[in-house]
């Protein structure tokens, strides 16, 4: 009989070797920010954790700095811009050990932003600026958002409810950016593992386990991101409001005061690296002498930006310039909507109340990202990434309030598996040939750009790696006969 811990460890196994493929698949740098990224790892991995004052400027933003590594480090600024931002175009090889290294001393985007992601992927960064160590960075990445979600379904396994909500969390969007090096995979990865053991810890009789991911999920996400402290509050807080037995909440604080401590020192640490560090430069107004539209408008423009958030958030293969394919988003959503609708039905007003909460949480989330967004550089910078940490608490909550069947799980992991192979496909589709008409079956036979390991090749592989994460997530075990 395979322990409920071998089951976590062969799911995690196998959502890394997913991950690996997507890495693999996609150009370096095609992810967003992921030049900033992999610079600002080298910086940090070599004790450098902020770096030398750089002039903000709307183009480079109010984070950007100087950052004193091999200039080499510095190549991938200018690398993706053959490709990235542009749909139509197919990906670009040329090596970072042998691209052009202008920009002395090399500088990053994001140079202000909390240090904790960049430490993984910094470790790949060790092997010198080339396209290796890039690469091992990616994979440093992958291996913690995948020990995340392993940590995530495990729970849901051993609270005995079905870990179908942790797949319908982790979208094709999801999976890209944990393959490209980027901190928003491991925010949303904790976020994930967060609110699957959350409802645990709230409750009066806490086990080891839940107690050890509680204490990971939650110190990943209140160090990895800006608003990640403002996130564990916020999911802590739903989860105690959906909870039907509640804990006196003194009490409870007492006998856990050893994680509560650590976590309240992260929230400390984030909170000064916040007002210090992030903000050090955003007293300056670059955008004083621009005309600004009314409040108003600003408020209605960042509603009607919902829906493009949304459909990042689902999937994004890029700089925002590569939607997943229109159809697998379908299946996709309506997937997404018939498990929430089913857990609709069996929660209680608590969870429901929960639920509802999220949602609005979400909708102001945006508006006051974009909202900041727009007076610091005149433009709505939210991106689905963004607030995928809250939306992946839906799922959660649906599929943890009804029992399902092996049969309906087995389906709905399927439907899961057939939308991320369609998506991997249509990432190939942008990277090999470009998204210019209807050119998908181009990559068949004219492609201008191959991956690392070759088209069919890592097709199979992605078929594979996916099928491996479907057998292999936790599903209810069949009823004794």
């Amino acid at each position: 009989m395979v322990s409920v811990k071998q089951r976590g460890i062969y799911f995690g196994v196998a959502i890394f070797a997913l991950t690996a493929v997507w890495s693999l698949m996609t150009p370096l740098f095609s992810g967003p920010d992921e030049p900033a990224n992999y610079i600002k790892s080298a910086a940090v991995i070599r004790g450098e954790w902020v770096g030398s004052e750089f002039p903000p400027s709307l183009q480079m933003s109010y984070w950007t700095t100087y950052v004193h590594v091999n200039p080499q480090f510095g190549t991938p600024n200018l690398i993706p811009w053959q490709f990235a931002s542009f749909g139509d175009r197919p990906g670009y090889n040329i090596a970072i050990e042998d691209a052009p290294a202008n920009d002395v001393p090399t500088w990053t985007n994001m140079g202000r932003y909390p240090v904790l992601p960049f430490i993984f992927s910094g470790i790949g960064t060790l092997l010198g600026p080339n396209d290796m160590s890039a690469r091992v960075a990616r994979l440093m990445t992958s291996a913690i958002c995948a020990l995340l979600l392993a940590m995530a379904a495990t729970t849901m396994k051993r609270r005995h409810m079905s870990s179908v909500g942790v797949l319908m969390a982790v979208v094709p969007g999801t999976l890209f950016l944990a393959s490209s090096m980027n901190p928003s995979a491991i925010e949303i990865c904790a976020a994930i593992a967060l609110w699957t053991v959350a409802p645990t810890v709230l409750s009066d009789i806490v086990e080891k386990w839940s107690m050890f991911v509680f204490t990971i999920s939650g110190t990943f996400l209140i160090l990895t991101r800006p608003l990640g402290p403002a996130l564990y509050a916020l999911i802590l807080l739903l989860s105690y409001i959906a909870a039907s037995e509640r804990p006196q909440l003194r009490h409870y604080v007492l006998n856990h005061w050893r994680v509560f401590s650590l976590h309240l020192v992260g929230i400390l640490f984030a909170a000064w690296w916040y007002l210090s560090i992030y903000s050090f430069e955003l007293s300056t107004k670059l955008t004083a002498e621009i005309p600004s539209v009314s409040l108003r408008s600003q408020i209605g423009s960042a509603l009607h930006h919902i829906p493009a958030l949304l459909d990042q958030a689902v999937g994004n293969f890029g700089w925002l310039d590569s939607p997943m394919p229109r159809g697998a988003l379908m299946v996709f959503v309506v997937a997404f909507l018939v498990v929430i609708g089913r857990g609709l039905l069996s929660m209680t007003m608590r969870e429901k109340m929960a639920s509802s909460i999220l949602v609005v949480a979400t909708l102001l989330l945006v508006v006051a990202q974009d909202l900041n967004y727009y007076s610091l550089l005149r433009n709505f910078g939210s991106q689905g990434r963004h607030i995928a940490p809250l939306l992946v608490g839906l799922p959660i909550l649906a599929s943890a309030a009804f029992v399902w069947s092996r049969k309906r799980e087995f389906i709905a992991a399927m439907v899961w598996g057939l939308t991320m192979v369609w998506a991997g496909l249509g990432a190939l589709r942008r990277y090999t040939v470009g998204i210019n008409g209807d050119n998908a079956l181009d990559m068949l036979r004219n492609r201008s750009w191959n991956p690392v390991l070759g088209f069919w090749p890592t097709v199979t592989m992605l078929m594979l790696s996916t099928v491996a994460v479907v057998c292999l997530i936790p599903y209810n075990r069949p009823p004794a006969k």
